[in-house]
């Protein structure tokens, strides 16, 4: 992330907090006689709000940026007092209680944006760029294409390797997990600490499964391999270095091939991306082929 991105982020976080004194300043100086039972449904709408935090944390707990989960647990464990206690008392102790909800409601929800944008969102567009980068090179690139091949021809070890390299000079350090559900360099072939020192180069580390498909028909079966290996990842401690949202399950082929859906499974999204190491130009694609996308698969029932 540059300089620029992160005070773009910090900035937010400072005017969603000026924001919030704002409300309370000026919460605190109207003091209306016969507020109609504003309190009340104010009260009432942070009571479910606040609900509906304790689900979203339930729900997506595990997928969460460490600092995200940290910082929900916090809140809604000290706050469970106010937020669903009894709509009951005098009209100046049901406001008090309403605006007291509504300014740790809005600091708090400045606080999870920082955290989730500033992390998450950008971790992520740098891994679609630079899997589009790469994808965009071998067009137009002939020796890289050529070295593509001989990765290709070489098998799925050459590819992963050259294609975590690439994923490297956007900031992003790609790993794959072993059996043991352990974090492996794509480089080396061995497991690893992510965090000895990926923090001085990577802006975000990202699970990628790769997967060669010598032909059109085996790609299903290389998608669901790949998937059913990324299941076996439990988030580390990784605090907002890890893009914990997202799995990036990569199939190299030689010409294009059609790929599934993105699958939404228990908080995580698995993405389905085709490199192809020979690429048609699209005026010499088969306009079928290239408007295909096989059907949308789901985990559930």
């Amino acid at each position: 992330m540059t300089y620029a991105e992160q005070w773009r982020a910090l900035a937010s976080r400072i005017r969603g907090l000026m924001h919030s004194g704002e409300l309370h300043v000026h919460y605190l100086s109207v003091r209306l006689s016969g507020s109609y039972g504003r309190g009340k449904r104010l009260l009432e709408q942070g009571a479910s709000i606040f609900k509906a935090l304790e689900s979203f944390l339930s729900t997506f707990g595990s997928s969460l940026p460490e600092s995200a989960r940290v910082a929900m647990t916090n809140f809604t464990t000290v706050n469970r007092g106010l937020m669903t206690r009894r709509v009951t008392g005098t009209s100046d102790e049901l406001q008090e209680r309403a605006w007291a909800t509504l300014v740790l409601l809005g600091a708090f929800e400045t606080e999870m944006t920082f955290i989730l944008a500033d992390v998450q969102e950008s971790i992520r567009a740098r891994s679609e760029r630079a899997l589009l980068h790469l994808q965009r090179s071998l067009v137009v690139d002939e020796t890289l294409r050529i070295a593509w091949l001989k990765a290709f021809d070489a098998g799925e070890i050459e590819c992963e390797r050259r294609g975590v390299v690439n994923m490297l000079l956007h900031g992003i350090w790609a790993f794959k997990i072993n059996a043991a559900g352990e974090r492996t360099d794509l480089v080396f072939q061995e497991p690893r600490d992510p965090l000895a020192g990926a923090e001085r180069f990577a802006e975000g580390l990202v699970l990628t499964e790769w997967k060669k498909a010598s032909s059109e028909d085996e790609v299903q079966g290389k998608f669901d391999e790949a998937r059913a290996q990324a299941q076996r990842y439990a988030v580390g401690s990784l605090g907002g270095l890890e893009l914990s949202s997202v799995r990036y399950l990569i199939a190299v082929s030689r010409r294009q091939v059609p790929t599934p859906c993105d699958l939404h499974e228990d908080g995580v999204i698995y993405r389905h991306v085709n490199i192809a190491v020979e690429p048609q130009v699209p005026s010499r694609t088969r306009p079928r082929q290239m408007a295909r996308r096989m059907a949308p698969r789901s985990s559930g029932p």
